[in-house]
């Protein structure tokens, strides 16, 4: 019943589809999901600030807009493919983004996500550049490095589970047929760091997923174990 209102919302004018989609996104996140953040604390005052976490759930995004939302407006670095789908492209109209294609140098994506942080605005990245289907951490891909060394940024880890549960991946990658289940959704928020004080041994790109290992629990940690 729910996705044919979403075809009917496709129709109308933006600015009321926006209005109306907010509300949905909200009821459907106080419905399905019971969510345990931790660690709000740890967000910096200021306002450059970025963002890391896993990534299991098209829902992380929308989960993470709804709990940063009192402490800190965000621009989320999302792949080009979730505009091929109706549900999340509406859902896309409702968080600021930058469109990147997550499986090749998107250099433009990349100038936008510098200029975004320049700017004194915060930004969140899934340094792993797409869902993992086996729902532990895969191997972080090096873009973020390089907007943190061009920005100076604090650097904000988050470890997030439940989401994989809440929104589940079809397992033949059709996200038209993705849709919500009752679930506990994890969310926990780490103290920031600086490039400077990570360790100079090993990569860059894997010092900060250790980052995000730490706040997840062991099964989830994957290539970071």
């Amino acid at each position: 019943m729910y996705k044919y209102l979403f075809y009917l919302l496709a129709v109308i004018p933006k600015t009321i589809r926006k209005k109306v989609s907010k509300r949905l996104a909200r009821y459907f996140i106080q419905k399905y999901a019971v969510i345990d953040a931790n660690g709000l604390e740890n967000i910096p005052k200021v306002e450059n600030v970025i963002f890391i976490a896993n990534h299991l759930s098209n829902a992380d995004g929308l989960i993470m807009q709804y709990v940063l939302e009192k402490a800190k407006a965000v621009t989320f670095l999302a792949g080009v493919k979730l505009q091929d789908e109706l549900i999340t492209s509406m859902v896309l109209e409702l968080i600021p983004h930058i469109q990147i294609h997550p499986n090749k140098p998107d250099r433009k994506a990349l100038r936008e996500a510098i200029e975004v942080v320049k700017n004194s605005n915060s930004l969140f990245i899934f340094p792993e550049g797409t869902r993992s289907r086996a729902g532990e951490l895969l191997k972080g891909r090096s873009g973020v490095v390089l907007i943190a060394r061009n920005t100076n940024s604090l650097i904000v880890p988050i470890g997030i589970w439940g989401t994989e549960k809440l929104l589940p991946i079809n397992a033949k990658g059709k996200m038209s047929r993705e849709w919500f289940s009752r679930a506990d959704v994890y969310i926990n928020i780490g103290k920031p760091f600086s490039l400077a004080s990570l360790s100079e041994e090993g990569e860059v790109i894997d010092l900060m997923m250790l980052r995000i290992a730490q706040l997840l629990p062991e099964k989830y940690k994957g290539y970071y174990k």
